[in-house]
């Protein structure tokens, strides 16, 4: 019998020992990074100290192993925020300002990788240089005061909204157009907000220019626009002169209009009904700067008094008398209009039927509601059809069912009065409610009370199976012979809500409605 003889070597066992420490060693060694935050990142566009950099560059870092989010700081000082403070940018690896940097400016950046076991440790700020600007700003526009505003208080600051290409801006102002009397190509810097060095003369229409500047350019052909300084006193009481004084058969829907006065800033208006101190349609209501004003419509035949009070940041015209007039007869309502398919009191209709209505002439449109009960809304709900004379319902109407229409004609803020409600019934065999009893709702709430909706049997009527739907006519639940429901649909409770029921009988016969589930 032959024997085979097997050497032993120390050098393999030594070698398989030094792997198994290596992979456990790595093993150890992935587990603590797993366990630990993730190292820091570095830009690479722009890179750390470059120069001319887009004013619309976007920035872009290095991925890292473990980060699951970054955190951006981005300042114009070293160590500063004032562009972006801690935000974080998720799992991206870049982000675009919403505005143009500044040109020809430093800009200082920090971006901290983060996982769940905290930020990347002592990661440097990087810093680029813009170049120049891409383009030159737009214009801007005059803020305090308005365009073309009146009663302005010599001492007022001149503000406008700012360009964000803008590095600065120039100022004229002057008391004739085109001319810089009062602050010629004055370079105010990058604000928006300027305070004269002297105050603006009394009395005066001022005419001002606004040109945005950066190192591309000036912004070429800025609109010149003006505004009206006032005086040393609060303003005068003013005329209205429309409607007049003691007018008769004034439109009820009449503006408001009158003379202005230069030195208001605005004007304040009282309405009052009947009599001086009678009922206050506005009173002192703010109406702004200008000279025209609608209020809301007058009734007919009805004496008003109204009354205009200008006044600025000295004060108001004091004593200021109203006008009366008195209104004529008011707009007349339109007329209400009749079904004609189906008609009103009509039986076995259709179950796909349209409504058609006789046109209303003179009118903008028509309001439908419709619904299974008396003033009802749950087939359609005060729904504007413009000026159309028929419906097409999106579903069959319900089986064995009233269904009461009403049908509101308008025109320009008037509706139809009074007009009566008009009904029908749909084809199907219908069960009165001393046959079988249907519960109008319930409340699943597990008080005790109300928790099932169920439809019983009677000595006469066998419930063979019911469907329950919601208002779109999905399947919800089928019960049978004296089985309850309590509101829920795959184990979730349904909201409050009207659901519609199909009960099938033994003999052979159907009844259609719907019910309330209350929370």
């Amino acid at each position: 019998m032959d024997h085979q003889i097997v050497s032993y070597n120390p050098d393999i066992k030594k070698t398989k020992l030094k792997i198994l420490f290596i992979v456990v060693f790595l093993g150890f060694l992935l587990g603590l990074s797993a366990q630990s935050p993730p190292a820091c990142t570095m830009l690479t566009t722009p890179s750390n100290g470059e120069t001319g950099v887009s004013v619309n560059t976007q920035l872009q870092w290095q991925a890292v192993a473990n980060a699951t989010q970054y955190f951006l700081f981005i300042g114009t000082s070293p160590g500063g925020t004032d562009i972006v403070n801690g935000v974080s940018m998720g799992n991206n690896l870049g982000f675009t300002p919403t505005t143009s940097l500044l040109p020809n400016t430093v800009y200082y950046v920090k971006v901290i990788p983060n996982n769940n076991n905290g930020d990347a440790q002592n990661c440097i700020e990087e810093s680029f240089t813009t170049g120049l600007a891409s383009s030159i700003p737009g214009c801007v526009t005059l803020s305090i005061p308005a365009a073309g505003s009146y009663g302005v208080p010599p001492d007022t600051n001149i503000s406008w909204i700012g360009q964000s290409e803008a590095i600065g801006y120039i100022l004229n102002i002057g008391t004739i157009a085109g001319v810089s009397d009062i602050l010629s190509n004055e370079d105010v810097g990058n604000v928006t907000t300027y305070d004269p060095p002297a105050d603006l003369p009394l009395s005066q229409r001022v005419y001002i220019t606004i040109i945005p500047y950066n190192s591309t350019g000036e912004s070429p052909s800025c609109s010149e626009v003006n505004f009206r300084t006032r005086g040393n006193n609060p303003p005068l009481c003013t005329e209205i002169i429309d409607p007049m004084d003691g007018g008769e058969f004034v439109s009820v829907t009449a503006n408001i209009t009158w003379i202005r006065d230069f030195n208001a800033s605005g004007y304040l208006m009282t309405i009052e009904k009947s009599s001086i101190g009678g009922i206050k349609i506005l009173d002192n209501f703010d109406v702004g700067n200008g000279t025209n004003f609608k209020p809301p419509d007058f009734e007919g035949n009805t004496l008003y008094f109204v009354r205009i009070t200008p006044y600025n940041d000295l004060g108001s015209a004091p004593n200021c008398q109203p006008i009366s007039f008195t209104t004529g007869t008011g707009p007349v309502p339109p007329e209400c209009t009749n079904l004609l398919n189906p008609k009103n009191g009509s039986d076995n209709i259709n179950l796909n039927s349209n409504l058609e209505w006789e046109p209303v002439n003179g009118i903008l449109g028509y309001i439908l509601s419709v619904g299974t009960s008396s003033g009802g809304t749950d087939l359609v709900n005060e729904l504007d059809l413009g000026n159309t004379t028929n419906y097409s319902f999106q579903q069959p109407l319900p089986e064995s069912s009233s269904i009461y229409v009403t049908i509101t004609p308008y025109s320009i803020n008037l509706l139809a009065e009074n007009c009566r409600e008009e009904s029908f019934t749909t084809a199907g065999f219908q069960l009165t409610p001393e046959e079988l009893p249907v519960p109008k709702f319930f409340t699943p709430n597990n008080d005790g009370f109300n928790d099932l909706w169920i439809v019983n049997s009677t000595s006469e009527i066998q419930v063979n199976t019911v469907h329950i739907f919601n208002r779109y006519g999905q399947l919800l639940k089928q019960l049978f012979a004296d089985q309850g429901w309590d509101g829920s649909f795959n184990g979730k409770p349904l909201a409050s809500d009207s659901y519609w029921y199909r009960i099938e009988t033994t003999r052979g016969n159907s009844q259609v409605g719907f019910f309330m589930l209350k929370r």
